[in-house]
């Protein structure tokens, strides 16, 4: 096989004895299957670039020096001008003739030397960074997660709508509606739902509001040997199970936009959440029900999923470029559990 940069050279010689010879150089080209800006490229290759030299770097007659810069932001920062915004400073600058550049050129040189930000003192951190949560769960009961939202009332009243879901299963395994906020309501809670459900969570996590933290929460946790979890301040995305599940529940159609009362929200959070459970197919869960996952039944739900499948492959098999499977659950569930691919890094 005849190597390209060799083809290449060999039809350049054949178009140049064919122009030669009174050929246009388009049709010489269509000829031998080359495309004539190759031709013309060929008559007037391109010049080797010389040493160039980054624009940042060259010496403009209009560039700024760096004596200019460093005698502006020492005038910015002295104490006549430390309290005021660079856009206060500088024309405050231009009035008393310190300045000659633009207002956009002084805050390139700002912006140069870090102080492009918030100039007034800054609260330092009194205390050490949170750790992120990382935390998996491979089987039910192994991970809880669990929150307080507000829902309305008649009038002016609000309610608190307490849940406690299991992440692997989703199944909400607790929940009560109060007029409150309180530790006492919380501690409660998690006795109801370790009660209801039989068996503790190995670990249970939640943001960081006052029940969360309480002295009666702790308490409540070391004694039944729950390892207590928390998000870090204001990262929403630490408790994401039950932000989601709080969204499922509000954009419900049947949701009401006001509760008549506190009786009437709690019959209806108690039926939904009995409808969640039992029959709403999940999406995290391969559109498989709380209940399912949460009690082991998930075999033989996959296996009658499956026999129906086979059944409408059996009947309409021009329907389907490949014979459907059912698929099974995903067998971890967890929070920060996985590891962020550079697409999710730069996109």
């Amino acid at each position: 096989m005849v190597d390209p940069k060799v083809w290449k050279d060999i039809a350049l010689t054949f178009v140049g004895k064919l122009v030669t010879a009174g050929w246009s150089a388009v049709k010489a080209c269509a000829l031998v299957g080359l495309h004539r800006t190759a031709w013309y490229r060929h008559l007037s290759p391109s010049a080797a670039a010389g040493i160039t030299v980054p624009h940042a770097q060259r010496a403009y007659p209009n560039r700024i020096t760096q004596t200019e810069a460093e005698e502006f932001m020492a005038t910015l920062n002295s104490e006549e001008y430390g309290n005021l915004s660079v856009t206060q400073a500088y024309y405050r600058m231009l009035d008393a003739g310190l300045c000659s550049f633009s207002i956009a050129a002084a805050h390139r040189i700002v912006a140069s030397y870090g102080q492009n930000g918030d100039r007034r003192a800054q609260r330092s951190s009194t205390g050490p960074k949170r750790i992120k949560p990382v935390l998996e769960a491979t089987a039910p009961n192994q991970l809880w997660s669990w929150d307080i939202t507000m829902l309305h009332g008649p009038g002016k009243h609000t309610y608190r709508l307490y849940t406690i879901l299991d992440v692997f299963s989703r199944k909400v395994v607790g929940h009560r509606v109060e007029t409150t906020e309180t530790a006492a309501f919380a501690s409660a809670l998690i006795r109801e739902a370790v009660a209801r459900n039989k068996q503790c969570p190995a670990v249970l996590h939640a943001d960081n509001g006052a029940p969360m933290r309480a002295g009666t929460t702790l308490d409540l946790a070391r004694a039944l040997g729950i390892t207590l979890s928390y998000s870090r301040p204001r990262v929403s995305d630490d408790n994401p199970y039950s932000e989601s599940l709080f969204k499922t529940v509000k954009y419900d159609l049947d949701f009401p936009r006001r509760f008549q009362d506190l009786q009437h929200a709690r019959e209806y959070m108690g039926e939904f959440f009995a409808g969640y459970n039992s029959h709403h197919r999940h999406s995290g869960l391969n559109y498989y029900t709380p209940d399912t996952v949460h009690h082991g039944l998930i075999e033989q739900a996959r296996r009658q999923r499956q026999q129906t499948l086979d059944a409408c492959y059996a009947r309409n098999p021009h329907r389907y470029r490949r014979k459907p499977t059912a698929p099974g659950i995903p067998p971890v569930a967890g929070i920060n559990h996985k590891k962020p691919t550079q697409l999710s890094q730069t996109a």
